[in-house]
């Protein structure tokens, strides 16, 4: 028997024996099933009434407990993503808030603020899915419209341009758009950047000009311009107030 071997028999002796027993399958699934399902006040009844993610009943990944915390943390966050793929979230949005997440977590000190950041991502993570939940099926151009749009957010995109990916005429194009979606073409690829610019002054130290130039505005008064119509402050707003936001969830 290899050493390896000897300490799985031996941990998996000790949990019999102990009356705290590790959380089961079915009742970690369940959890995941309600992020993957956008149910997110259950998630936070759930979360809140449960043991800590890195308490010693679900394991211990490391007797150094900042470490153990983040085992804890990437391996919670893999599967909440891989779930939430699975219930149709995009891929390439699923993954970005995986890797932004685990990022942010690298660079915590102690594992209160790990498990902090951790509600917050399954948080952030049913939500999102509770929006996905409301997109209405679309035609196959549609959907191949919609696709490009979103994984092409820092490209010039334009009507001709998608017109030409889907071998449509741009007129019946905008208008076909327009009954799916609900709005034009230009609406949801404007909405869709500030979404973007969202995340990236949440997420990054990018000043607003940059992000403008990274999503492709024609100059920077534009994108704050932009901004401003859509979430009702400029950018640097935006930035303070998620900022505070944090600050008051660290008291």
């Amino acid at each position: 028997m290899t050493q390896i071997e000897r300490e799985i028999t031996q941990e998996v002796f000790q949990e019999k024996e102990s009356e705290e027993k590790h959380p089961s399958y079915e009742r970690e699934r369940e959890f995941y099933q309600l992020i993957a399902q956008g149910r997110t006040e259950q998630v936070k009844t759930r979360w809140d009434r449960g043991p800590k993610a890195y308490a010693k009943v679900r394991g211990v990944l490391s007797p150094n407990n900042l470490r153990n915390a983040m085992y804890h943390f990437v391996s919670m966050t893999a599967i909440v993503t891989r779930f939430c793929i699975q219930h149709g979230l995009d891929q390439v949005l699923a993954y970005k808030i995986s890797d932004t997440y685990i990022q942010h977590a690298d660079r915590l000190k102690t594992p209160e603020e790990i498990l902090s950041l951790q509600k917050e991502m399954v948080v952030y993570f049913s939500e999102c899915m509770a929006k996905n939940k409301s997109v209405k099926a679309h035609s196959k151009q549609i959907a191949i419209c919609i696709e490009y749009i979103n994984a092409n957010l820092h490209s010039n995109l334009t009507v001709s341009h998608l017109a030409e990916k889907v071998n449509l005429n741009e007129t019946y194009l905008s208008k076909l758009f327009k009954k799916e979606v609900g709005q034009t073409v230009s609406a949801y690829i404007r909405s869709k950047k500030i979404t973007e610019a969202c995340w990236l002054l949440q997420f990054t130290d990018k000043p607003s000009h940059v992000i403008a130039a990274d999503l492709s505005f024609s100059s920077h008064s534009y994108f704050i311009s932009t901004f401003r119509r859509v979430m009702n402050m400029t950018p640097k707003e935006y930035r303070n107030k998620i900022s505070q936001i944090r600050q008051d969830n660290e008291l």
